[in-house]
């Protein structure tokens, strides 16, 4: 397996497990820098949202000349790079900040380094659960082997209270974080993160318990701390010092093309973002037929030699940077909650979807004629929830954790199936089966887990996790 076990989150009065030497270098410092351990946490944020099999999945992009997971190959998938990576780095500096706030204070307020670290720690659990459901959550990152999963429902009710509890913990005072190349130290712009995080998770509940979603949504929109609101205040991992973005390396790869699902889309509402999203050949962006498989692919290769790569070459550079939870996510969020009976949040819909299409276009450097615009996707007489659902999907483009999430809680847009799809369902993935160590390494907690899907079926992905009902 991995990792394991420890307590879930906690604060300076709380004692942390000790790591003993696990992974400690002899020959290097036995208390590492927490600033050196913070900046390694967010310089591998930039893979999370982008990751490319959940980009398929929503169908972003697709592969040409070795396609794969674009088909659904791949089902089981590790996780032991979240566990014995960010997580453990998270956790190391809860440690030192909780055990040598002394140390600790080089690098910034301890107490302020924890809240951080809480905030980070409840994002990347909140990935791993919204992929694969049930985890281990509450006695993980111990070193433990054989450690039980903990429900997906009570491990969202904790997220929603450490993340409630990080902002109210925060001080304003003590010397700036260090290490902190997101926002740099600023605690202001950490506490919206964390509202944020909380809004957006209180929204993927809005089928399974829209009673708690409501209540912890409000709770998020209310906040005195804010909430990501504009440009300014996104989530953005810029990449510098050695640290390149990820798609970097695919800026030359003729099998990552831009799918003609979503290029349809943008012609058909004469969108501004099409040449950024694609890269134009001969002054146009062509999509690629979605999930085709190695032979049907060459096929149209051969008879479309001008189709276009996924993103314009201006954001696959070496340092381009990577926006992790964009303002218009949250504003297209408030817009939809807005419009929902079970949340009715008082908001007006109509002016936070045209904030969030403005804030998208902003984010990828496109103008348009919003008003224009308003009237190509149908809202300009009356709104209604399916069209922001739409522009949810569209400005989630490059940020595919996110938009596979939303995809799978609204349905929206319609996607039909890779046609050379190879899983057995022939169905596109709703989860991520569980790794294939945890049968053999962990197996009383992995049967146990499996015997209570919420929904029944077995551990494949094609399975639902708890709030996708």
């Amino acid at each position: 397996m991995m990792l394991l076990a420890g307590s879930i989150f906690t604060g300076c009065s709380k004692k942390i497990n000790d790591f003993g030497d696990l992974n400690v270098n002899p020959n290097g410092a036995t208390t590492p820098p927490t600033s050196a351990l913070l900046t390694n946490v967010l310089s591998g944020l930039g893979g999370v949202p982008s990751n490319t099999n959940n980009g398929f999945y929503v169908q972003y992009y697709t592969e040409l000349q070795y396609p794969g997971n674009a088909l659904y190959l791949q089902t089981a998938a590790s996780w032991d790079a979240f566990y014995t990576g960010p997580l453990e780095d998270i956790q190391k500096i809860i440690s030192i900040c909780t055990t040598t706030p002394n140390a600790a204070l080089l690098n910034g307020n301890p107490v302020n380094q924890i809240q951080i670290a809480r905030i980070l720690k409840a994002y990347h659990f909140a990935v791993l659960t919204d992929r694969y459901g049930d985890i281990p959550y509450s006695k993980a990152l111990n070193g433990d082997v054989k450690v039980a999963y903990d429900k997906q429902k009570d491990i969202y009710t904790d997220l929603f209270k450490e993340l409630t509890s990080a902002v109210s913990s925060f001080q304003s005072t003590g010397t700036a974080i260090k290490g902190d190349i997101i926002y740099k130290g600023d605690i202001s712009k950490w506490k919206k993160l964390a509202n944020s995080l909380r809004l957006i998770l209180a929204m993927r509940l809005s089928k399974v318990d829209p009673a708690t979603g409501k209540t912890q949504f409000m709770a998020a929109l209310n906040d005195p701390a804010g909430i990501i609101s504009s440009n300014a205040d996104n989530f953005t991992i810029t990449y510098a010092n050695g640290f390149s973005n990820p798609y970097y390396n695919l800026a030359s790869a003729s099998q990552f093309a831009i799918t003609k699902t979503i290029v349809d889309t943008l012609n058909g509402f004469n969108d501004p973002r099409l040449n950024l999203y694609g890269q134009a050949v001969n002054g146009k962006v062509k999509g690629v037929p979605y999930g085709l498989n190695r032979g049907n692919s060459l096929t149209w290769i051969t008879a479309n030699p001008d189709y276009s790569q996924a993103f314009d070459n201006t954001f696959k550079q070496i340092n381009s940077p990577i926006v992790i939870i964009p303002a218009a996510y949250i504003n297209l969020l408030r817009a939809e909650a807005a419009l929902d009976p079970n949340y009715a949040t008082g908001e007006n819909a109509l002016t936070l979807l045209t904030k969030g299409i403005q804030d998208s276009w902003s984010q990828w450097g496109a103008t348009g004629d919003i008003v224009g615009y308003l009237a190509n996707i149908g809202v300009s007489s009356g709104i209604n929830k399916r069209a922001i659902q739409m522009q949810l999907w569209l400005a989630l483009y490059g940020t595919t954790q996110n938009a596979w999430n939303e995809w799978r809680r609204t349905g929206v847009p319609v996607l039909t199936p890779a046609p050379d799809a190879v899983n057995l369902t022939k169905t596109i993935p709703r989860r991520y089966a569980y790794p294939t160590t945890e049968p053999n390494l962990n197996a009383d907690a992995y049967n146990a887990a499996v015997g209570s899907f919420p929904y029944g079926g077995t551990d494949v992905h094609d399975n639902r996790v708890w709030w996708d009902k």
